[in-house]
This record gives structure tokens, C-alpha cells and sequence, in this order.
């Protein structure tokens, strides 16, 4: 995990002895994550109907793999969790508040509140 961190992480007395044990391989892997991401940044965007494409390709797939209910379930505790960051993102948004996401994204919590009720 803390390969993936952007803050250093300070060994000390403390530390776990996994931390302990692992820290010398710290920079390695942390250069190996900033490298990915530098690479994912340098790609060319694809358009909404490409992803569209590729995730209902994924979705026809596995669409036996997956439990819808559970899914809706966790994204509604999440957006329950964190619903005025994600309101204010979508507010802040060009494309959110073009396609009123804020309020769509409001509608859908209701109803998932609403149905949990019944």
C-alpha cells in the first residue's frame, strides 16, 4: 500500500514489522505505480460510445457472474457514506451537469432509500 501512497512514509519503532520488512522494496514499486499512471495519462481518450461499448461487452460476459442486487446495495452505502462529495463533484462537473447527473444520482438514492423501507 504504501507503493501506491504520494506522502512518505517514515519508519520508526512502531512500524510493523511487515512495513519493516518490505521498506527497502517501497521505492521500487512506488516508481513501477507512478509509471502506470503516467502511461494510463498518456493514452488517448476514448469516446463515451467506445467505453459504452467495451463495458456492455464486459457485462454480456459476465452477466452471470454478477449479483445486481448486492452491486446497487454497496454503491447505495457508498453514496450514502459520501453523498455531499459526490453531490458537489457532479455540481462541479461540465458533463454532470449537463446530463443533471447530481439530480439523477438524487432521484436513484430516494428510491433505493424508499424501497429499503418496504
Amino acid at each position: 500500500m504504501d507503493s501506491c501512497s504520494t506522502s512518505e512514509y517514515r519508519l520508526g519503532k512502531e512500524s510493523s514489522s511487515s512495513k519493516l520488512l518490505y521498506a527497502k522494496d517501497i521505492p521500487k514499486y512506488r516508481r513501477l505505480v507512478e509509471r502506470y499512471y503516467s502511461d494510463i495519462k498518456s493514452m488517448p481518450a476514448i469516446s463515451d460510445h467506445e467505453m459504452a461499448a467495451v463495458l456492455a461487452e464486459e457485462s454480456r460476459q459476465h452477466r452471470n457472474e454478477f449479483n445486481n442486487s448486492a452491486a446497487i446495495f454497496e454503491l447505495h452505502k457508498y453514496i450514502t457514506s459520501y453523498k455531499s462529495e459526490i453531490m458537489d463533484a457532479l455540481k462541479e462537473d461540465e458533463f454532470a451537469r449537463k446530463n443533471h447527473l447530481a439530480e439523477r444520482l438524487f432521484d436513484v438514492n430516494n428510491l433505493l432509500n424508499i424501497s429499503r423501507l418496504t
